[in-house]
């Protein structure tokens, strides 16, 4: 087993074992380009889990951001599709102002992530980063206090 994955097993169990304070299922609107929530409210600090499904015909990622980064990153995303490697990270660009995302999720696909909110109340925006849906699949996860 090499390190990467190791690392990976260990986040995944350590989120596993964590207390989860809000669950919120998170879908993509089937052949609109959008998530069916815009806004998701959570407190700071607490454990959230997204549930995140995929009903579409093509697949799409959730990726939570740093506040006011969102053309940053956008723009970071779109530069991926150039990038022989890009769907191997499932376009999410390595930088400091991607906080958490999940893989690629396949049509009629889901997938589970489990973080902890950042503590600093803010609005943190969520995108899809596969090149160019960023523009249209994005959100805004308000953290209070």
């Amino acid at each position: 087993m090499c390190f990467s994955t190791l690392l990976f097993f260990n986040v995944v169990t350590a989120q596993k074992s964590a207390k989860v304070d809000q669950v919120i299922e998170l879908k993509v609107v089937q052949n609109l380009m959008k998530f069916d929530k815009e806004l998701i409210q959570v407190k700071a600090g607490t454990t959230v889990q997204i549930v995140f499904l995929n009903p579409d015909f093509m697949q799409h990622n959730f990726v939570l951001i740093k506040p006011k980064t969102l053309d940053k990153v956008g723009e970071a995303a779109d530069k991926m599709a150039q990038d022989p490697n890009g769907a191997k990270v499932n376009y999410v660009p390595k930088m400091p102002e991607v906080l958490q995302s999940t893989p690629l999720v396949n049509p009629e696909g889901k997938f589970t992530l489990t973080f902890k909110v950042p503590a600093l109340p803010g609005d943190y925006p969520f995108i899809c980063t596969f090149p160019g849906h960023w523009r249209l699949m994005k959100g805004v996860m308000k953290v209070t206090k």
